[in-house]
């Protein structure tokens, strides 16, 4: 297991594509350290996703955003999960495909809002009807999908946790690094 233990495995997809759900249990599977970019934006600058796009403002985030992989990045063998708009910006591809072997997890736009309903943490999401969410959803998946799948692999996860952690480890064992 030498490689993987130098291989970080970055998880990336929109929101509700199970990358944090995913990771949790991938890290546990390894034995690796886990790290969700989100949960560690919100931990440093104590305050939620949904009050820094609010106080600050979205280009803040993203700049908190890759503070956080350039710091994740000099980490070895830790399953890392991105926030769903990480990909957006050159610098945060860079790091994921010099850092690791990225895994693109795919979810239809029906499933994303079916397994976010009203989430009142999704700052994208806040205060849209059922029909305006799912055209947002739509419409950030189409400018994000080209960057996604520039992933070393792609894992349809319309499925169960189960389901695709297993085929996530047989990627990986594919590949070496499990």
């Amino acid at each position: 297991m030498g490689q993987a233990a130098a291989t970080n495995i970055y998880l990336m997809g929109m929101m509700g594509s199970g990358k944090t759900t995913l990771g949790r249990l991938l890290a546990e599977e390894l034995g690796s350290p886990f790290a969700d970019t989100d949960e560690w934006i919100e931990a440093r600058a104590n305050c939620s996703i949904a009050g820094i796009f609010r106080d600050h403002g979205e280009a803040h985030f993203r700049d908190l955003e890759t503070t956080t992989l350039l710091e994740l990045s000099q980490q070895r063998g830790w399953v890392i999960s991105l926030g769903g708009g990480a990909v957006l910006r050159p610098i945060n591809r860079q790091l994921i495909q010099a850092g690791g072997y990225s895994i693109y997890l795919k979810v239809q736009p029906e499933t994303i809002l079916t397994r976010l309903p009203e989430h009142p943490y999704r700052p994208l999401l806040m205060g849209r009807d059922r029909n305006e969410r799912l055209i947002l959803i739509e419409k950030l998946l189409a400018a994000r999908e080209p960057y996604y799948l520039q992933a070393d692999c792609v894992i349809e996860n319309d499925r169960t946790p189960e389901e695709a952690l297993e085929q996530i480890l047989q990627k990986l064992r594919d590949v070496g690094l499990k």
